[in-house]
């Protein structure tokens, strides 16, 4: 099923976004919705869904903790505890029912694209992942270790580019003392073993030849941070805390040397699909 969103809807839901949340979040939302459509050109994903979910994915970030345990409390499975201690995901679980009664076309797909943002799940549809990994690294973000995971867009499996994403958020988490979603740890805990039993223990392994047949092909796409720095860290796996981007203004680069993100990724490239080949600016 395909969203019904056209170019007047989606004018529409930005200018609502932008009247309902911080210039920053906006400005992150912004970022999130056009490296979410790139993503989704490469790894041939609906870039109209990625776009729409991107753009949306953070709507109820505008509510209030208080307002987000009352919401979640009323209309979500979310545990007490969660509700208690780690309000910061609460946006993610309550998005799916403000949106519906705004926007009642937006698809199940969508929806759950935009529940997962935070926490994910064991079980990750494609635009899952798209919008995970473009709350990541979209133009904003100054976090840690960001530029490795924008260098191996296109140079590793979809599967492979999320793994790596979550994996850094975890690690974002435990570093910085947060509090992490139990469901977070059982997405971990099911990844890890996806991957341990996949081909080579990596999702998308290759042989050489295929791998430098991909990367001829797609080259290294890089989601450059060149707009005014920004302090923001991930709230993936957990999100516990808001955090505040600058606005986008970045375009996507091949690096000069063509070099992998990491030699230990190197068995992970494989061939994106056909559609994938060219990339999209981020203006």
């Amino acid at each position: 099923m395909i969203a019904l969103v056209d170019a007047d809807r989606f004018e529409e839901m930005r200018q609502r976004l932008q009247a309902r949340v911080k210039p920053s979040r906006y400005a992150h939302s912004m970022g999130v919705s056009q490296a979410a459509e790139q993503l989704a050109r490469i790894y041939g994903v609906n870039e109209n869904d990625a776009a729409v979910a991107g753009l949306l994915h953070d709507w109820d970030k505008a509510l209030s903790f208080k307002q987000l345990r009352k919401l979640a409390k009323k209309h979500t499975k979310v545990p007490k505890a969660v509700r208690k201690n780690i309000p910061g995901v609460l946006h993610a679980y309550t998005a799916p029912y403000s949106l519906k009664k705004e926007f009642p076309e937006l698809t199940d797909g969508v929806l759950q694209a935009i529940e997962r943002h935070t926490c994910a799940a064991p079980e990750m549809a494609d635009l899952d992942m798209v919008v995970f990994i473009a709350d990541i690294i979209e133009p904003g973000r100054t976090f840690g270790d960001v530029a490795p995971l924008r260098e191996a867009v296109g140079e590793v499996s979809l599967e492979e580019l999320f793994y790596m994403t979550y994996k850094a958020t975890m690690i974002y988490l435990l570093e910085d003392d947060k509090a992490i979603h139990p469901d977070s740890l059982i997405t971990w805990n099911a990844w890890v073993a996806k991957r341990e039993a996949s081909e080579g223990g990596c999702f998308g392994s290759v042989s050489a030849g295929d791998a430098s047949e991909a990367s001829e092909a797609v080259g290294r796409r890089a989601l450059t941070a060149d707009a005014a720095p920004s302090a923001a860290a991930p709230d993936g796996a957990a999100g516990a805390t808001a955090h505040e981007a600058a606005a986008p203004e970045a375009v996507s680069s091949p690096k000069a040397d063509g070099s992998s993100a990491d030699a230990s990724e190197a068995a992970c490239v494989r061939n994106v699909r056909p559609n994938g080949a060219r990339i999209i600016t981020i203006e």
